[in-house]
């Protein structure tokens, strides 16, 4: 399914893969953000990180904007809150900013902690 928007010259296709492809860049950017979840659970049971990044990313398409449910594993030890509104502000200023689709809401599912170092 893609979002289509006419212009003068034709019209401009864009599919949820490009939207979920740049939403997780913009979440692993994130400062905190250790990988990208699999969305369902049996699949996070599994392999907890998502071997394909855009695994962790849900778009939803509406008329009044986009939806976008982002599936996480954190670094242990930091504001979880703090983390997820982060990334939620990074990925829908970019979202927006690059394809100029207004995002109505990001939700920050965090699928589990990891600890990197042992420090």
């Amino acid at each position: 399914m893609t979002t289509t928007e006419l212009t003068s010259l034709g019209a401009i296709l864009i599919s949820r893969r490009a939207i979920a492809t740049l939403a997780s860049h913009a979440a692993q950017a994130s400062y905190g953000v250790v990988g990208m979840a699999a969305h369902r659970t049996i699949d996070t049971w599994i392999s907890p990180i998502a071997r394909d990044p855009r695994q962790g990313i849900d778009v939803t398409l509406e008329a009044e904007g986009l939806i976008l449910d982002v599936f996480v594993i954190l670094e242990y030890g930091l504001r979880i809150a703090t983390v997820a509104r982060s990334m939620a502000d990074a990925i829908q200023y970019k979202v927006q900013r690059t394809f100029g689709l207004p995002v109505r809401a990001v939700h920050v599912h965090v699928q589990g902690l990891r600890v990197s170092s042992t420090d």
